[in-house]
């Protein structure tokens, strides 16, 4: 069920401000829209670009990543959390929320919680209130750009997600092979070829 997690995490954005981003670089504020259309040196030049924001550090597994989080283990208000995130809300009490639905839109099976005071971390929990992925976030959040690093709760890394725009998200791999770019509905690799679709973002 979760084996396309990490694309589908890309779909989470809790706030939905535009902004551009400041660096020298040309590439990096005009990577909305037009992917398909650039030359593969161009490619190559955001690629390298945001690959040099995002890992400046070795994105590797954490030891002591359960223990960290002892106390998120469990949702303990979880059937609150899922009938208001199948209800469509997209916050409740202190906490921004998101839901996950399968793939005939009739259930989720997994959302996430973000607590206001503190927006540097999203939790992943299952339909039963089970922790399972969480992400930590930097940069310019809530406006963009903004990047996240996911972890599963065994401390293994699982994606990193560099958020241009809504619409727009470079995904790479933990050890920072580059996976694709989502616009939209669809996810491109460096050739512009579509390895991906979500029905929602």
């Amino acid at each position: 069920m979760f084996k396309n997690l990490k694309y589908i995490l890309a779909s989470f954005v809790l706030l939905q401000s535009v902004a551009l981003a400041n660096y020298n670089d040309i590439y990096i504020a005009d990577i909305q829209y037009d992917w398909i259309n650039k030359s593969e040196v161009e490619k190559e030049a955001i690629i390298s670009e945001i690959h040099d924001i995002m890992f400046k550090e070795d994105f590797q597994k954490q030891s002591d990543f359960r223990s960290q989080f002892k106390d998120k283990l469990k949702d303990k208000e979880w059937k609150k959390h899922y009938y208001a995130a199948s209800a469509g809300y997209k916050d409740i009490d202190n906490y921004n929320l998101s839901a996950f639905y399968a793939n005939n839109k009739k259930y989720i099976y997994m959302y996430a919680l973000q607590d206001k005071a503190d927006l540097s971390k999203a939790y992943y929990y299952s339909a039963m209130g089970k922790l399972y992925y969480v992400d930590f976030i930097n940069g310019e959040y809530p406006d963009y750009p903004y990047y996240s690093y996911q972890y599963q709760i065994s401390g293994k890394p699982v994606s990193a997600i560099y958020f241009v725009s809504k619409d727009t998200q470079y995904l790479f791999e933990p050890n920072g092979e580059f996976k694709g770019v989502w616009y939209k509905h669809n996810l491109y690799d460096k050739h512009s070829k579509i390895i991906l679709k979500r029905s929602s973002y």
